[in-house]
């Protein structure tokens, strides 16, 4: 499955020891790869709560239902040889530990690899996929959630939506009164990726050609892209839900720090989606309501967070315990936020 949750039924339906097993097979393939000559000491993995539970062998049963809390979700060490791996040496496997719920030692990592936990000024890392886990705070105090964004931003559930692969449009600009569309590979369109997605939406907006409520103007029933490539209004919907919770939950924990938007001094986006999103789209649809001078792309921080903790002296367990989870889902402002943040800014 291409999202976590079609990973969690498939193993309630008793295929968890298959993923358990597919999981470590796969991710020992990658740790021969890259083996220099010699014993290894030390591997360190990060990954989501669903990665966490299946790689360890973790019950993954309490994420499937309310209020998604898992059992344990702490750091857990083996021995290769205990995962069926033919390491040199033996070495001694690290899963990091998660941040509750589906905050996974991905984020953690992250953390880490931004150095929030450093900063003066409130700061943000977030991280955009089928869950957005978003992390907020400074030296004094840390939050972090995870909203259910849904797979809109990385082309799942929009008709023509796909990776950013050959023939995505990646990038939509409104240029003459008409769109002007950029596709990967240079080719002919064949569907479009979440910035482009993002791109498209802001550029309608800007155009009339989309309306505040989201709706498509006159009576549209489509928004032509490129070649046969169109976005329907329902896409436009699935925009608006992954948009709007990730909004809803950076306002609800600003607001838990005690801070509003225009304090934030940095905000990190962390991922592939992070490094191609265009700021300015995500600023005009209502996705970052943050100073536009505090976005960065902050690329893979996961695993520069996983380096750090096999060369750095850093104090996981330290930092991981100074991260409050908030679990938005029971928190009786969340939904009512979230209901606002669906609509796009006028200007």
């Amino acid at each position: 499955g291409a999202d976590v949750m079609s990973r969690v039924e498939y193993a309630l339906r008793g295929g968890q020891r298959a993923l358990e097993e597919a999981i470590r097979n796969e991710v020992g393939a990658l740790v021969r790869r890259l083996a220099p000559p010699g014993p290894l000491r030390e591997v360190a993995v990060v990954g989501n709560t669903v990665m966490h539970h299946l790689f360890c062998g973790v019950d993954i049963e309490p994420l499937a239902h309310t209020p998604f809390e898992p059992s344990h979700d702490g750091e857990m060490e083996f021995r290769a040889q205990e995962l069926g791996w033919t390491a040199p040496g033996d070495p001694r496997v690290r899963f990091l530990g998660c941040l509750g719920g589906f905050v996974g030692s991905d984020v953690l990592a992250g953390v880490l690899a931004t150095r929030i936990h450093e900063s003066d000024r409130p700061a943000a890392l977030l991280d955009l996929g089928t869950n957005g886990e978003i992390v907020v705070g400074s030296r004094e105090r840390m939050l972090c959630a995870s909203t259910a964004a849904g797979p809109a931003f990385e082309g799942g559930r929009i008709r023509m939506g796909m990776r950013a692969a050959t023939g995505a449009i990646s990038e939509v600009r409104a240029e003459n009164g008409a769109l002007r569309c950029r596709v990967l590979g240079d080719g002919a369109p064949r569907g479009i990726c979440g910035s482009g997605l993002v791109d498209a939406t802001a550029a309608a907006l800007e155009l009339g050609l989309l309306l505040p409520g989201g709706r498509l103007a006159n009576g549209a029933r489509t928004l032509p892209l490129a070649g046969t490539v169109a976005l329907a209004q329902a896409d436009i919907r699935e925009l608006q839900l992954a948009k709007g919770a990730t909004a809803a939950g950076l306002e609800i924990l600003l607001e838990r720090l005690g801070a509003r938007p225009e304090d934030v001094g940095r905000v990190y986006l962390a991922g592939a989606f992070g490094n191609y999103l265009n700021h300015a789209s995500a600023r005009r649809i209502g996705l970052l309501n943050v100073p536009p001078d505090a976005v960065e792309a902050a690329g893979n921080t996961a695993l520069l967070g996983a380096k750090l903790a096999l060369f750095a002296d850093s104090d996981y367990a330290g930092l991981r315990a100074a991260i409050e989870h908030v679990p938005l889902g029971a928190d009786p402002a969340f939904q009512e936020r979230y209901v606002e943040c669906m609509a796009f800014p006028e200007r």
